[in-house]
């Protein structure tokens, strides 16, 4: 009897995550650190998996119906680790750039793998001519080029660019900042991360108050709510766009908001649209800007006592676990729902599938609390994961583990370079060391009208789907992505116990499938 009982109930959660789910791929990879694991996709289908292991390149190449291609290990030069900051894809090849400096001396390192093969090559460095006092930001990469953004005490900005008829060369242009500034001198740039059109769009990563798009020729950096002098309690949306090809900049804001405490907006931009929210105890405000004009085209606002009618999914808080608690709860009465989602930094995103609609993700992120520094006296510190998973590999500054003593105490106590490292044990940074809370609910729109989706059929997010496979593994993955894999989404994870990485395809129109039973 209980043998049956045992049968029906496995039979239904496989069913249950047949519905959205199916098996992608299973790859071998004897990894040692599964967070060193960087997946890539192409549109065709391809996704190349690599990571760096006893000074040594690993590569798997998968074709778009899951089976391996090829698979290599390739010695990296100097076994010095690889600061892989983004990936293009051109006709036939995946096209990575490492960045790789020898005291002042920097250099660009770019190698290939070719999308149908699987074969290696290596292209040759371009040395850069770097200024004294002139430092790295970061880099990042889409369709079309690779840029990586250089800065100086006069808050200069130095984007490199890869050349039209030489993706191995970089060519320079210097843009004047033309910005009002900050208290924090280096508040905006410490933030920055680079939204790929494959970025995972999560609370994690649309909290961020300082971002980078790309479109065309343009470069857009937009700064959220940053203080700036003069200016008292107020404060806007910033926006600087970078014109490759004429060499300005310009410069242009939405209208102020007063901010009471912290930060209390934040935005997000899509297509030709600029999503801004504000979450305050007492109200929520979404308003949708058209980009070329700053104009509003739509705006929601809602107080404590009103329903939050634009939400398509219940309001989910994450990452709060406790003795007698779950790590995910629903949040139902909107007072609440007000009082949490004001409790950390705001965050939106917004992303699109195959229909005629648009997804966006709202809500708030609160840095996990920091522990007692004297736990562990010979702790390491990481450079911050100022990277992120998307179709085109990593982008900005790759997070490492680094040994303390390695690292000059004048880089630590310095007010600049200090933005480059943290303290995992909470020991003189501000940045956070855990997974963190987060409060959110999705609304689904239409594209044309920015209306609320209804109907009869309860919307499909692909999201909510992989949070809820991801709940029912056992034991959970040590390490999990999610990546854009064309109109589909792709979520990814290290099991340990078969040294395999795994990979589960997630679309809106899936076929129901029997996946296989995961081992116990």
């Amino acid at each position: 009897m209980r043998k049956s009982l045992l049968t029906l109930f496995f039979l239904g959660l496989f069913a249950t995550m047949a519905s959205a789910q199916k098996e992608f791929a299973n790859v071998d990879l004897p990894l040692r650190h599964p967070e060193d694991l960087v997946t890539v996709a192409d549109a065709s289908g391809h996704v190349c998996i690599y990571f760096f292991q006893n000074g040594k390149l690993n590569f798997s190449l998968l074709s778009p119906d899951g089976q391996q291609i090829a698979q290599h290990e390739i010695p990296y030069r100097f076994s010095r680790e690889p600061q892989v900051l983004g990936t293009r894809v051109t006709d036939d090849e995946f096209v990575f750039y490492s960045r790789y400096t020898n005291g002042r001396r920097e250099y660009v390192r770019p190698f290939a793998i070719n999308r149908e093969t699987g074969a290696f090559r290596s292209l040759q460095d371009q040395q850069l001519d770097i200024k004294r006092g002139v430092s790295f930001v970061g880099g990042f990469g889409n369709d079309n080029h690779f840029y990586m953004l250089y800065t100086d005490k006069k808050d200069n900005l130095y984007l490199y660019r890869d050349a039209e008829d030489d993706m191995a060369h970089l060519d320079l242009q210097v843009f004047k900042p033309e910005m009002p500034k900050t208290r924090d001198r280096y508040g905006r740039l410490s933030d920055l991360i680079y939204v790929h059109p494959d970025l995972e769009r999560t609370v994690y990563t649309g909290y961020h108050r300082s971002k980078i798009y790309t479109q065309g020729d343009q470069v857009y950096m937009i700064f959220d709510g940053y203080d700036l002098k003069g200016k008292g309690n107020k404060a806007t949306t910033e926006i600087l766009a970078l014109d490759w090809n004429t060499g300005k900049t310009a410069y242009r804001t939405l209208p102020e908001i007063e901010q009471k405490k912290g930060p209390s907006f934040n935005s997000f931009l899509f297509d030709n649209t600029l999503f801004r929210v504000q979450l305050e105890r007492d109200h929520l405000n979404l308003t949708a800007y058209d980009f070329n004009t700053l104009q509003p085209v739509k705006e929601y606002s809602y107080k404590n006592d009103e329903e939050i009618s634009i939400k398509s999914t219940p309001v989910r808080q994450r990452g709060s676990k406790g003795l007698f608690s779950s790590d995910n709860t629903v949040i139902e009465k909107t007072s609440k729902v007000m009082k949490n989602l004001a409790s950390g930094v705001p965050a939106i995103t917004v992303d699109k599938f195959s229909d005629n609609s648009i997804q966006l993700t709202i809500g708030s992120y609160q840095p996990a609390e920091r522990r007692d520094g004297s736990q562990d006296a010979s702790r390491m510190v990481r450079t911050p994961d100022r990277y992120y998973q998307t179709s085109r590999g990593l982008v900005m500054i790759p997070g490492r583990w680094t040994p303390a003593f390695n690292i000059p105490s004048y880089y630590l106590n310095s007010p600049y370079y200090s933005r480059y490292f943290y303290d995992p044990m909470g020991q003189g940074s501000n940045l956070p060391a855990g997974p963190g809370i987060s409060t959110y609910f999705r609304a689904i729109l239409d594209s044309n009208s920015l209306a609320k989706v209804t109907g009869d059929k309860e919307p499909v997010v692909l999201q909510d789907k992989i949070e809820q496979y991801e709940e029912e593994l056992k034991p959970e993955p040590e390490f999990q992505t999610v990546y854009r894999y064309g109109d589909k989404l792709h979520y990814g994870y290290y099991d340990r116990k078969s040294r395999t990485f795994r990979i589960v395809e997630f679309s809106q129109n899936q076929e129901p499938q029997q996946p296989q039973q995961k081992q116990q």
